[in-house]
């Protein structure tokens, strides 16, 4: 009887295992392995995408007539993996950077980025990014910073037009703007012209010292309500500059009526 009493036990613990088992069973992944946590973990890609010089690219100053300014950025793979880049997406549409090739084999392969940037208006210090999108298993998304220092010789500040506001019919209105001569001579300024009634405070002759700058300003006594708009040119002794041309704009509203006397 006591030997049946033990074999009895040992079944039932037998049992108890087996049912446990088989609600947790412990997965395998691909190879044979276990995985503790029931999940098929992807392996990481050993690729590793490098940009050759650093992720800062610095054209120091430049002038707009350099415009488009361009460069070559290599990349390289040093991962023990092929690199396989998915995506090269500048910040803006002024900037375009082609790339030569999107595999790169481990260790030894290259590719060579062809980035250009269209300096517009600009002036002052440029920044862009470029966003390079790979399979590089810690740094999918690697930024290339692009800067320059954008020097005008001649240039109109806070911007190129002259903005008036708060026009009113038959009141005096102005607006000014800064006139910046950036070079080592001095610049004369020549004839200046304006449309729509509009004048300025420039004088031919006037001389603007190196490394200075002047107030030009823009009078005009609105005729009219509704939207004014006019241009400007100025003429200069800077060859690169020899025409300033600016805009203006602003809203004329109607002269306030002052109520009728009392009787």
């Amino acid at each position: 009887m006591k030997k049946l009493g033990i074999l009895a036990t040992l079944f039932v613990a037998s049992f108890m295992i087996g049912s446990a088992q088989s609600q947790h069973p412990t997965p395998v992944i691909e190879g044979g392995e276990s995985e503790p946590f029931g999940k098929t973990l992807a392996p990481r890609s050993n690729s590793k995408l490098e940009i050759i010089g650093g992720d800062t690219f610095d054209w120091k100053k430049v002038k707009p007539k350099d415009t488009p300014i361009k460069t070559k950025i290599k990349i390289i793979n040093t991962g023990t993996d092929v690199l396989s880049i998915s995506d090269v997406r500048p910040g803006c549409s002024c900037t375009a950077a082609p790339l030569d090739k999107k595999e790169l084999r481990p260790r030894i392969d290259t590719a060579t980025m062809e980035v250009s940037i269209n300096l517009g208006a600009t002036n002052g210090p440029l920044s862009k990014t470029i966003t390079i999108t790979s399979n590089d298993g810690t740094s999918p998304n690697k930024v290339l910073t692009l800067k320059a220092d954008v020097v005008r010789d001649i240039n109109i500040t806070p911007s190129p037009y002259f903005a008036f506001r708060d026009m009113t019919v038959g009141k005096p209105s102005e607006a000014s703007v800064r006139l910046e001569n950036n070079t080592d001579e001095d610049l004369i300024l020549g004839e200046s012209t304006a449309s729509n009634g509009i004048e300025l405070n420039i004088k031919k002759g006037t001389v603007v010292k190196r490394k200075t700058q002047m107030e030009v300003i823009a009078r005009i006594t609105p005729k009219d309500k509704g939207y004014f708009s006019a241009t400007a040119k100025i003429l200069t002794s800077n060859p690169d500059y020899a025409t300033i041309d600016m805009t203006a704009y602003g809203n004329v509203k109607e002269a306030d009526v002052a109520p009728p006397a009392a009787k």
